[in-house]
This record gives C-alpha cells, sequence and structure tokens, in this order.
C-alpha cells in the first residue's frame, strides 16, 4: 500500500532564523529526508516523501518516522537551534499534505478522515475557496459530491485533477529533489565585515547546508574552498579564498568548523566583505555511515579529537612548518630511514595509502603485515651519533653485562658519505665499501633493549687489528 510523510520544519530559537532561511530551511529537509527515501520532493510550504518502498528496511512506518524526526533534531542540535518539526502521512502525497495543514489548526492529523478535510488543505482549491464557501462546499467530501462536468467548467480542470490524484486514481507527478554533485552556495551577508573573525557566522550559515549535503549524498568532505567577496568600490582584487583539506573524509563538520575559525583568526581582509560563497572540492562517498559518525543517527560520537584532527589544527594555528612529523624513506641506511616532513602534509598521505589499501583487498593487506614485521627489529630511536662501547672479550658492555637475544643483521655501509676527488673518481661520487656493520638486539637489566653494531673492516688487516668495535646505535621502546 502506498505511504507518503509530509514534514514542514520551523526554527524556535532566536538564532535559528539567522541560520537558515525559510528556502534554506526546507532544503536542508529534503537534503536529510534522502537518507531515508530517494523519492523526496519540495511541495510549497512542505517536504513530501514516497516511503513506500523504504517501510521494510527500517521495520515499518513508525519506527521509520522515529528515525526521521531523531536525525532532524539532531541536525539542528548540532548547529545550536531547537526544530519545530510538524509530521503527517496518509496513503497519496495530498492526503499527507492535506492533514499537514489540517494539523496547523490544531487538529490530529492522523485522525482526520480524508472527507473531513477542510478545501483550504487541498492546493488547487485556494484560488476558489469564495465560491466554494459560498455554495457550501467546506470538505474534500462536500466537493466530491458536486456534479464532475460541472465543477470542471466553473472551476477547471485542474481541481478535479488534484482530487483524482489525492484518492489515487492518478499517478503523482513531482519533480523529485536531486543533489547536485558538487556542493556551491553564496550569501549575502547581512552587513560588511571588515575583520577574518567575523565571517565565522556566515560561514556557519553556510556549513550548515553543506552538513546537509553531505548526509542526503551520504558523503564525506575532504576539500573545500571558501570564497569572500569583497566591497568592489575599492581598489583590490575582487575576491579572496582558502582552502581547507583533512585527511579523513568529514561528514561530522565540527573539526572542519574549527579550521577554518582557526584560518579566519588570522586573515587580513584588504576591504569590507560582503559575500561569501562556499564550494566542496574532493568528497569520498561513505559506505557505511557510521564510519564517519559510528552512528547512522549521529548517538554515539567519539569522545574527544583525534590524533588527525588535532594535527590538522595545530597546523592551521602554528604553521604547517612548525609541526612536522617523520616519514619512512626507502633505504637501508638506519640513518636514512626516515625524514621529518609537514605533518599535515604527512598525514593526508598516510590516509590516502590506506584508502588504496583497503580498496587493492586483503593480498597487498597481508603483504602490508609482512612488511611491517620485517621492520619490526628496528628500534624506535637512534642516537645522532653512535656512542663507542667497551667491551669484555668479544661483547659489548653497557651499563653492566648484555644479554644477545638476536642478530646479526648485516648492512654494508657502502656509499654512507660522499668523497671529493681524492681518489681520482671526481667530484661527488660515493665512496667504495669502507665497512660492513652487523647490528644485534642485546638486553640491558638498566637500559632495556639496545641496537648494537659491530664494525670490521672489509679487508685482510693484522691481528691486532681484527677485533670488532662495538658501538650503540638505537633504543626500542
Amino acid at each position: 500500500m502506498p505511504c507518503w510523510i509530509a514534514l514542514q520544519t520551523s526554527l524556535t530559537t532566536e538564532a535559528g532564523p539567522a541560520l537558515l532561511d525559510e528556502a534554506a530551511l526546507q532544503r536542508t529537509v529534503a537534503s536529510l529526508a534522502l537518507g531515508f527515501t530517494p523519492r523526496v520532493a519540495l511541495v510549497d510550504e512542505a517536504v513530501l516523501l514516497d516511503v513506500t518502498g523504504s517501510l521494510r528496511l527500517f521495520g515499518g512506518l513508525a519506527r521509520l518516522m522515529q528515525l526521521l524526526e531523531q536525525r532532524l533534531i539532531q541536525f539542528f542540535e548540532s548547529n545550536r537551534a531547537v526544530p519545530l518539526i510538524r509530521r503527517a502521512q496518509g496513503a497519496t502525497s495530498l492526503i499527507a499534505l492535506g492533514r499537514l495543514r489540517h494539523a496547523a489548526g490544531g487538529a490530529t492529523p492522523a485522525r482526520a478522515r480524508v472527507a473531513d478535510l477542510p478545501m483550504h488543505t487541498l492546493t488547487a482549491a485556494r484560488p476558489h475557496l469564495g465560491v466554494l464557501e459560498r455554495i457550501g462546499c467546506r470538505s474534500w467530501d462536500d466537493l466530491l459530491r458536486l456534479p464532475r462536468d460541472g465543477v470542471a467548467r466553473r472551476f477547471g480542470a485542474e481541481l478535479l485533477e488534484a482530487l483524482d490524484r489525492a484518492r489515487g486514481s492518478l499517478p503523482d507527478n513531482h519533480v523529485w529533489l536531486v543533489l547536485p554533485e558538487h556542493f556551491e552556495e553564496k550569501i549575502e551577508l547581512n552587513a560588511l565585515v571588515t575583520h577574518g573573525p567575523a565571517l565565522m557566522a556566515g560561514a556557519e550559515r553556510l556549513l550548515a547546508s553543506l552538513h546537509a549535503w553531505l548526509l542526503g549524498r551520504q558523503s564525506g568532505i575532504c576539500a573545500l574552498r571558501l570564497t569572500w567577496h569583497l566591497d568592489k568600490r575599492r581598489d583590490v582584487a575582487p575576491t579572496g579564498e582558502m582552502e581547507v583539506r583533512t585527511a579523513q573524509p568529514a561528514q561530522d563538520l565540527r573539526h572542519v568548523t574549527r579550521l577554518i575559525a582557526e584560518h579566519l583568526a588570522q586573515q587580513q581582509l584588504p576591504a569590507p566583505v560582503h559575500a561569501l560563497s562556499l564550494r566542496s572540492l574532493v568528497t569520498e562517498p561513505l559506505v557505511d555511515a557510521a564510519a564517519a559518525t559510528t552512528s547512522l543517527l549521529l548517538e554515539a560520537r567519539q569522545q574527544g579529537d583525534s590524533a588527525v584532527e588535532l594535527i590538522e589544527r595545530l597546523s592551521a594555528r602554528l604553521g604547517p612548518a612548525q609541526v612536522l612529523a617523520w616519514q619512512p624513506c626507502a633505504d637501508h641506511r638506519p640513518e636514512q630511514m626516515q625524514r621529518w616532513v609537514n605533518a599535515k602534509c604527512a598525514m593526508q598521505s598516510i590516509a590516502g595509502s590506506a584508502r588504496q589499501t583497503r580498496a587493492r583487498g586483503q593480498k597487498s593487506l597481508k603483504k602490508s603485515e609482512e612488511a611491517a614485521r620485517a621492520d619490526a627489529l628496528y628500534p624506535s630511536w637512534l642516537l645522532p651519533e653512535p656512542l663507542r662501547l667497551a667491551a669484555v672479550g668479544d661483547s659489548p658492555v653497557y651499563q653492566g653485562p648484555l644479554l644477545r637475544l638476536a642478530g646479526p643483521q648485516r648492512l654494508e655501509a657502502s656509499g654512507w658519505l660522499m668523497t671529493g676527488d681524492a681518489a681520482g673518481d671526481g667530484p661527488g661520487v660515493r665512496s667504495k665499501p669502507a665497512a660492513i656493520r652487523d647490528y644485534f638486539i642485546y638486553r640491558s637489566q638498566q637500559a632495556g633493549l639496545l641496537w648494537i653494531f659491530s664494525e670490521r673492516l672489509p679487508v685482510p688487516q693484522p691481528e691486532h687489528a681484527q677485533r670488532r668495535a662495538w658501538y650503540l646505535h638505537g633504543f626500542f621502546a
């Protein structure tokens, strides 16, 4: 049996009208409703949903309406607004819309009989309410009792077609809402803004619309561009802009809001700003909506910020050059196996590699695990310069005797230093093999696990020079 839901939402707080105007509020509700059915239409002051094919998926009409109302309430509360939600249902879209309008007068929409619905609840009858009232037609049933030919001649065929659609004799001809591939919206500010931090109020309005768009498309934002339009009367560039990128797709935009606030706090405006526009640059579909919010309805949120969010916020506040992270390098030399790079770029690179690994499947994941096990013998910390150790016999000593646990792992030290043309090879040519290092893992009762190497010359030497030289190179965490 067909089933329709009609929704009408208003904001009851003072901050509400500044957050979204009436048209934007209706589009926002429609975008959120797309998470429950693809058949959503904007009709007059309401949002209509055909949930016939979604009832079984969500456990029935009562459960679906409960989940829909919870999503709307949680969305607006996250944007510091309290919504007033009116809803009604019916077998056709016009019945649901009529019951919704009837409920505005204090009636209970669920108990309103279709025949008893007043004429003003039917959109096609509104131009003729005065005439209908004078001839005694006050409800849908009164109009249905009149001869059809006479109604068509007096009021036009549109009114009869509306009654037929309300009774289900004719199919609904609504234009279904389809969200665009990219989000782009522009708003005019209530007053000229001369300071960067003051732009945050307008940016929050745009982010609220972006949040609803992401929920409707079941996607997360990875990069966006905020553009401010400057006063054209000044001799400056017409616009200014900034881009915000995140390492992980974000659907809950609280973190993105903080990043934008950090950037705007450092922004110097060359002229007053009269408008703002926001555009999505990179988005990624979320196969499981809980991947971004840990709950379809945003109920179970992770407490606190993740390490990636902390790094991105610190980079925005202090500057990218002030927040660094180590990055592994494909080099056999321990001193060159990692380098310090921009932490924000490193996090984005790691997140991209993780998504590629998931896309390649379990085979690539198994290879990554094998590579991780191979690198497990390397220490957590390296000394700036290897420390020469004393030896007892042919064993090193560091704060007492040491116990060998693993090794040797042999590394050739060829090419670790650059030489000039002393050997006749020309400038900038790597030296010939100078030494071979055998690395061992030792345990110390006082210092824990140590990474120690012994170095011996690769060419024959006198017997007294064959004794190994031991060096402490790193510590295991």
